[in-house]
């Protein structure tokens, strides 16, 4: 697994997605404001139905955003007009392709929003999972650890004060998050029965379930390099893998 690079990619031709390969989208969503009209006549009745029970209007249009950009990413790889593009929740409500482009494509997607930012991971043949967190100045960090977290992350954050602290927070929140959406499994799986070890000065990380306090081999964690006030992760299943990021505004997309 590589590490993130510190510079998004930016090409005019839209990138080729390798088996190897996970490709992780940076959509600020405020810069694509223009196509709420037209991403919304391109969610299905569902989406459409779900956007409108935000009762604030700019919660509605950044569901309609990241869903639209969702549809439109994954309607450049698969070939498929967005029109084609549907969905089928999993077993816990996870989202996959109901019909995909061929037999060969299999593929797989995460989308992750938080305020007026959202992150797409896409790759073939392997389950991925993605998170996105705006930090919050005021957060009671410590407390929401002792709350949720595994004891031994509890007792790193204690150590820590401020900003270091709050940090090291959503550095972990955003990875446990990431890994629950990539196995397809919400919150109340419980995020305090597993525990995310970071390589030391590293950005990846390693899951150990507390039940038994072995590594689940399936999964690996990349904390991503975002914007400093905000925190993402993407979780990935499989063998070795080589991240690449790109920005939704470099490309065609709407």
């Amino acid at each position: 697994m590589s590490h993130v690079p510190d510079r998004m990619i930016a090409s005019p031709s839209f990138p080729v997605l390798d088996p190897q390969a996970v490709h992780v989208w940076f959509c600020e969503l405020s810069r694509h404001a223009e196509c709420q009209t037209s991403f919304s006549a391109e969610l299905s009745d569902e989406e459409r139905a779900r956007a409108a029970r935000f009762a604030f209007e700019r919660d509605r249009q950044r569901f309609i955003l990241s869903h639209g950009l969702l549809r439109r990413v994954l309607s450049r790889y698969t070939s498929m007009n967005v029109d084609e593009i549907h969905f089928a929740a999993g077993e816990h409500g996870k989202p996959a392709l109901s019909v995909p482009a061929s037999p060969s494509e299999d593929l797989r997607f995460s989308l992750s929003h938080s305020a007026e930012y959202a992150l797409i991971a896409v790759a073939r043949g392997r389950e991925v999972g993605v998170d996105v967190e705006v930090r919050k100045a005021k957060l009671e960090c410590l407390k929401l650890a002792e709350r949720f977290f595994a004891p031994a992350e509890t007792c790193a954050m204690a150590t820590l004060h401020g900003d270091a602290q709050q940090r090291l927070f959503y550095r972990l929140w955003t990875a446990k998050e990431a890994y629950l959406k990539g196995r397809g499994v919400g919150l109340s799986f419980g995020l305090e029965r597993f525990e995310m070890l970071f390589e030391r000065d590293s950005s990846a990380a390693r899951v150990r379930l507390a039940d038994s306090g072995t590594i689940d081999q399936t999964w690996k964690i990349q904390s991503l390099s975002l914007p400093d006030h905000l925190a993402g992760a993407v979780a990935v299943a499989g063998g070795d893998w080589e991240l690449h990021r790109y920005e939704s505004t470099a490309y065609s997309l709407t």
